[in-house]
């Protein structure tokens, strides 16, 4: 998923249909939840995540979308209502019998997924459905909500008839080293001295703050002084640079001006001189011109004729091939019948060489193949192990096709052809060592039941 966009709910994504939804979501609007999957683009799986549905009637209707969708990958985000709290999920849904490599892309996906949506939210990633229980998200969230709970009553609140106990004050109280050295009784009235000395005290005050107001004044009026000076200094500055800004506007308005002239006259100059080459150049253009056509035409004739020739071998190749796919489908049938009357359920087994799309390298297999799959291994001797890769047939509808049917690449390889399920898998190519064994292959393929 490359730049990304947010919005006020914290959804990021470049699809405004999974911003809407995810909206409507987490702002308890119409829609519980959404799905995301991978677009399909032709026949290969494309990159980006896109809204395939949404719905307002929770999980059931959410598990009942993803068991009858054609698709095999999801990502949903749901609102849920478990035991009296809101939860909110993001749920990654990886059925079972996905390749190993396909579910490593599909959990770097979830992650992406999830840090598109913000927010206290359950993770859960399953392969059954019948997991996937209301339950089971409230046991992934993050934290254990808390229930509202009954506000205990203040000491005002408590029966009128209940003592009430108050601190006792102390004794006495002597204050620190910083301050005057007065003992207060906390059992008396403050002594403060005799009226003389509190009006020695007050007059003191009283010049202490005249002082103050007249310092502060000389300070504000020295402030406003620079303030003055500072402007006066500014506004001698900004005439000075204007005058030598315009100075210096005329100086290259002057320079300007000759400039002008001398590049005019240079021009004039030029332009005589490129007439001159311009008549002398649609002399030999016309010369060069005819003969170039001459040349074009014979080169055209022989195109014509090689375009011909390979249409025709090309037509040639085409025919051939669908005479021998006749062929196989005849052989295909042919081995099916004869497996089934020797009650034999293998129906095919040999080498071959694959590439899958995940891969640009070609390996060779051997393989077994039966009605419903084919196995692959890396030795004929591993046939009682495990394969490296299964494909499988049953329900997939394959189909062959040839290299002039889309496959362009496989036109150098001898006995090769390209194989594409139904289901949705990305197309595997193959090619066989004899063009019999293609024939068999192939046709078993094309004759899946």
């Amino acid at each position: 998923m490359t730049s990304r966009n947010s919005d006020s709910t914290g959804a990021e994504s470049t699809d405004p249909d999974i911003r809407m939804a995810y909206q409507s979501i987490t702002l308890q609007g119409s829609l519980n939840w959404l799905v995301l999957t991978y677009g399909k683009s032709c026949l290969q799986w494309s990159p980006a995540l896109k809204l395939v549905a949404a719905g307002s009637q929770g999980l059931p209707e959410l598990k009942q979308f993803i068991a009858q969708s054609e698709q095999s990958i999801f990502f949903a985000f749901l609102r849920v209502f478990v035991d009296g709290v809101t939860c909110f999920a993001t749920i990654t849904y990886i059925p079972e019998g996905t390749s190993g490599l396909r579910r490593a892309r599909t959990s770097v996906a979830g992650r992406t997924v999830q840090s598109w949506f913000k927010g206290p939210q359950a993770t859960l990633a399953t392969s059954h459905l019948e997991d996937l229980t209301a339950s089971a998200i409230r046991k992934a969230m993050p934290f254990t909500p808390v229930r509202p709970v009954g506000i205990a009553r203040t000491s005002s609140e408590a029966p009128a008839n209940r003592e009430k106990t108050l601190p006792r004050a102390p004794g006495s109280v002597t204050r620190t080293a910083s301050e005057p050295a007065t003992y207060i009784s906390m059992r008396g009235p403050p002594n403060f001295g005799d009226p003389s000395t509190r009006s020695q005290l007050r007059e003191a005050a009283r010049r202490s703050s005249e002082a103050e107001d007249r310092a502060a004044l000389r300070e504000e009026a020295a402030r406003q002084a620079r303030i003055k000076w500072l402007r006066e200094e500014e506004a001698r500055k900004a005439v000075e640079e204007e005058g030598a800004r315009r100075a210096q506007l005329e100086r290259d308005l002057a320079r300007s001006a000759a400039m002008r002239m001398a590049r005019q006259e240079e021009e004039r100059a030029e332009e005589e001189r490129r007439t001159r080459e311009r008549i002398e150049r649609r002399r030999r253009d016309a010369e060069r011109r005819a003969e170039v056509a001459r040349k074009l035409e014979e080169q055209r004739l022989e195109e014509v004729r090689r375009l011909e020739e390979a249409a025709r071998a090309e037509e040639e190749l085409k025919r051939k091939a669908l005479e021998r796919r006749d062929a196989a489908r005849f052989a295909g049938v042919k081995r099916r019948r004869e497996s089934r009357l020797a009650g034999d359920s293998l129906l095919l087994s040999g080498w071959v060489t694959v590439q899958n799309a995940e891969s640009v390298t070609w390996r060779r297999r051997y393989f077994q193949m039966t009605d419903t799959l084919i196995r692959f291994y890396n030795k004929d001797k591993d046939v009682a192990g495990i394969p490296v890769d299964v494909v499988v047939l049953k329900d997939a509808k394959p189909s062959v096709k040839e290299w002039y049917e889309g496959f362009e690449e496989l036109r150098a390889i001898p006995h090769s052809f390209a194989l594409i399920l139904g289901s949705g898998e990305s197309p595997m190519m193959l090619f066989s060592d004899t063009n019999a064994e293609k024939d068999l292959l192939s046709g078993l393929l094309m004759t899946c039941p």
